[in-house]
Parts: C-alpha cells; sequence; structure tokens
C-alpha cells in the first residue's frame, strides 16, 4: 500500500495530462462537431468513412512517411558519423562536442525562424550560395513550391535533430572493448573491416533503439513545419501534427481532428510497441 501511495500522485497527474485526453478524443472521433455546430452530433463510423476515402488523408499519409523515413535515415548516417569523429583523440574535443549539440538544444521555433530567412527567395543565403557556384540561374522561393516545400523543411530537421543520434552512437562507442581492435589489427584487420564486423555489431542494439526513438519523434514533430510552412503551399506539406491543429483550432472542426489524431495514435503505436519491445529485449525494465 505504501508503493502504490508513492506512485499515485503520478498516476493522477498521467490521468489528467494523458490518458482523459485520450480517452475523450477516441469518444469525440464519433462526433461531428464545428464552430457553427457546438452541439456535437453523434455519426459514429461514418466519419472514418468519410476520411478514409478523402484524398486529403492520403497526402498527409505519404508526406508524414517521406518525412520520418528521410529525416531518420540521414540523422542516423550523420549522427553516426560524426560520433565516429567525435569519439577520436584530437585537440578541441570537448567544445567540439558542445557545439556539436548546439542544433538540438535550440527550441524548435528559433530554428524554424532562421532556416526560413536562410531559404528566403531574395534575401535567402542559400539562394545566394548557390546562386555564386552556379547552381541555379534564378533566385528560387525553396517553401513557396509545392515540389521542394516539404524537402526543405525536412533538410531543417535534419540539421536540428541529428545531435541526438550522435550523443546516443558516441555513448555506444565508447562502451566497445578496444581488445577487440588490437585483436583485430593483430590479424590484419582493416578499418572498414573493424568497422563492419566489430563497431556496429557492438553498437547496434543502441542503434536499433536510437531509430525506433527518432521514428515516433520525427513522426510526431510539429514546430518546424508549423513555423516554416504551416502545411502549405495549399496541403503539400501538411503532416499529421500540423493537419491536426490546422482542423482543430484554426477551423475549430473538433470531430474530424480528433478523427485524424486517432489515426496517427494508432500508426504511432506501432511504433512505440516496437520501441518498448526493443528496451524489454535490452532489459532496460529490469
Amino acid at each position: 500500500m505504501a508503493g502504490y501511495g508513492l506512485i499515485m500522485p503520478t498516476l493522477i497527474l498521467l490521468g489528467i495530462i494523458v490518458f482523459y485526453p485520450l480517452i475523450h478524443t477516441f469518444y469525440l472521433s464519433f462526433f461531428d462537431t464545428s464552430l457553427v455546430l457546438p452541439k456535437p452530433e453523434f455519426i459514429g463510423l461514418q466519419g472514418y468513412g468519410k476520411i478514409i476515402k478523402s484524398k486529403i488523408l492520403w497526402i498527409v499519409i505519404k508526406n508524414s512517411f517521406i518525412w520520418t523515413v528521410i529525416v531518420v535515415i540521414f540523422q542516423f548516417i550523420i549522427g553516426l558519423a560524426s560520433a565516429i569523429l567525435l569519439n577520436q583523440k584530437f585537440k578541441g574535443r570537448a567544445l567540439a562536442r558542445a557545439i556539436v549539440i548546439l542544433p538540438w538544444v535550440t527550441p524548435g521555433v528559433i530554428v524554424a525562424m532562421v532556416w526560413r530567412l536562410m531559404y528566403h527567395p531574395q534575401l535567402g543565403l542559400l539562394n545566394r550560395f548557390l546562386f555564386d557556384l552556379g547552381l541555379i540561374k534564378n533566385y528560387v522561393a525553396w517553401l513557396g513550391y509545392p515540389n521542394t516545400a516539404l524537402y526543405a523543411v525536412i533538410i531543417s530537421a535534419i540539421w536540428k535533430g541529428f545531435p541526438f543520434s550522435t550523443i546516443m552512437y558516441l555513448a555506444a562507442l565508447q562502451t566497445v572493448p578496444q581488445e577487440l581492435y588490437e585483436a583485430a589489427n593483430l590479424d590484419g584487420a582493416n578499418r572498414w573491416q573493424n568497422f563492419f564486423r566489430i563497431t556496429i555489431p557492438q553498437i547496434m542494439p543502441v542503434i536499433r533503439v536510437t531509430l525506433l526513438l527518432t521514428s515516433i519523434l520525427t513522426f510526431n514533430y510539429f514546430e518546424l513545419m508549423y513555423v516554416m510552412t504551416k502545411g502549405g503551399p495549399g496541403k503539400s506539406s501538411h503532416i499529421f501534427p500540423t493537419y491536426i491543429y490546422q482542423i482543430a483550432f484554426v477551423q475549430f472542426r473538433f470531430g474530424p481532428a480528433s478523427r485524424y489524431a486517432v489515426i496517427s495514435f494508432l500508426l504511432l503505436l506501432i511504433f512505440a510497441l516496437i520501441y518498448i519491445g526493443e528496451l524489454h529485449k535490452r532489459k532496460v525494465f529490469e
């Protein structure tokens, strides 16, 4: 009883800020409500049927998966490469480790505003840089075209998020026994053989967990996309968080917003279950 009493405040807090909103969202998803229809009208599963038949759902799903897959893959590549570099001994290593973490600890809204200025069609540094190199003949509105807006935000998300992967992989690299490399070098192994046959297998559990965790965080990330494009132009860069916000708090259509939130929750639940299963495999909870 004493143990339950100690965890009761935490359970109450979780119930208020997590479980009640979750249950209420599921409840609202079976109703149709808006600013002009303040009294909820029960429609059951019809609302889900309308959403599944609509084009915007599949646009949002496609954008969300493009956004998540590309960001996670490049955060993995850049994070692992920078972790390997920062794991070497060189002068100023402590300063370099401190600098590389700055994008991750910078608030997302500030990062979005800085990158939006960099992408500015007239004043942006990116256009000036590419123009001076002769790669473009005219300045481009990177956030103003449906074909480029999503990928422009993806680049900024990779830059902001890769330090998290760097920290995870750097911590994992420091646990690899040096005796393995020494024995491999005596057998004539080169750097690539050491990397693929020693480094990767030794840190693979951390790689799996980091990939799953960054997938969940990226799929549900909001600030960068909303501040930089608001899901536009049109609906070309909407992902689940931005579109849910748009129809819930701009259009005040809480019923449809709840249905999109439920679909997003179910997709995220798949990642979460895989992540929790991986933690159990690594005996994190023991």
